[in-house]
């Protein structure tokens, strides 16, 4: 029976299995051309992806879609302070000679076509500061450079730099300038963007020069006059004595055994003894006028060589 069905069907089947195999060889190319077609699909999708991560950024002739803003110094330090109220801490006051001194440093650094806080030469925000009079007790600085679209993008970029973000968030500086600078910087147009952070010392107090008292001068020149007046009273009265102590002398020799004269005599000796007390007493003045005095004129040299110093040091 089996012999019977390959006798009537057997070449039924090989028809079939001739044309089966025909149309496999025909399609056999499209099937291999297929898959390598998905391969090479592959190999560009990376090799496109690797070229975009080697690309580098450049300056601003990178297009974005994002629409750019005015970037000013004034939104700069408006979004610098919102960041410190995020952060609980009060705002900066903007002070025109920080807006200065970022600005010289910003186009410093376009000029010298440099990117760093100490410039070629050496020169730093602070050496800026003293010498347009800004009296810092803290100064610091931020710089950034890039091809920012926004405003914001400028102080994110800070913000997300310890260092940066510190000189923000300070609690110490009270002020704030800032400068944005459209440049080239080594071959690529850019902006250099700075921002500086001040504490001004205290102010300090004047020196009050205290020039001697016109009074204590009046005193010194009455008790001088007072001094002359009794020097001359104690010149009269020793001239007065002397020629008094002469004559007794001389009439000693005369008042042998004459009681009138030695009456008299005794009374002229009593009178010179008084003079004498006298001429004592005013010395004695004399010298303690001249003591005050002496203390009178050393004090008031000393005020006049405090207030000279004083006056030598402004």
């Amino acid at each position: 029976m089996e012999t019977n069905f390959w006798k009537k069907n057997g070449i039924v089947i090989a028809s079939l299995a001739v044309i089966a195999f025909v149309l496999g060889v025909t399609n056999l190319s499209g099937i291999f051309s297929f898959f390598q077609a998905t391969k090479n699909a592959g190999e560009v999708a990376l090799q496109q992806v690797q070229k975009s991560q080697q690309t580098p950024r450049t300056g601003l002739a990178v297009e974005s879609s994002v629409p750019r803003e005015d970037l000013t110094r004034d939104t700069v330090i408006v979004l610098t302070n919102q960041a410190r109220a995020d952060n609980g801490l009060p705002p900066l006051a903007e002070n025109q000679l920080l807006n200065s001194i970022a600005e010289s440093r910003a186009r410093d650094m376009l000029e010298k076509q440099y990117f760093a806080h100490v410039s070629p030469t050496g020169q730093q925000a602070s050496d800026i500061a003293q010498s347009i009079g800004y009296p810092y007790k803290i100064i610091a600085e931020n710089i950034g450079s890039g091809d920012f679209y926004t405003n914001q993008k400028i102080v994110d970029g800070w913000m997300q730099s310890p260092g940066h973000r510190n000189n923000i968030l300070s609690s110490e500086v009270r002020e704030i300038g800032a400068a944005v600078i459209k440049g080239n910087l080594k071959g690529l147009e850019t902006y250099v963007t700075v921002q500086i952070f001040g504490l001004q010392s205290p102010p300090v107090t004047p020196k009050h020069c205290v020039a001697p008292s016109e009074n204590l001068l009046r005193d010194i020149e009455q008790k001088k006059a007072e001094l002359s007046s009794l020097q001359d009273q104690l010149q009269r009265l020793n001239v007065e004595l002397r020629e008094e102590k002469d004559a007794i002398e001389t009439e000693q020799q005369q008042t042998y055994g004459n009681a009138q004269k030695i009456q008299k005599l005794n009374a002229r000796i009593s009178a010179y003894n008084e003079k004498s007390h006298w001429y004592n007493r005013t010395a004695g003045d004399a010298k303690a006028k001249a003591d005050v005095m002496q203390s009178m004129y050393h004090e008031y040299d000393r005020i006049l060589k405090a207030y000279n110093e004083c006056q030598a040091s402004h």
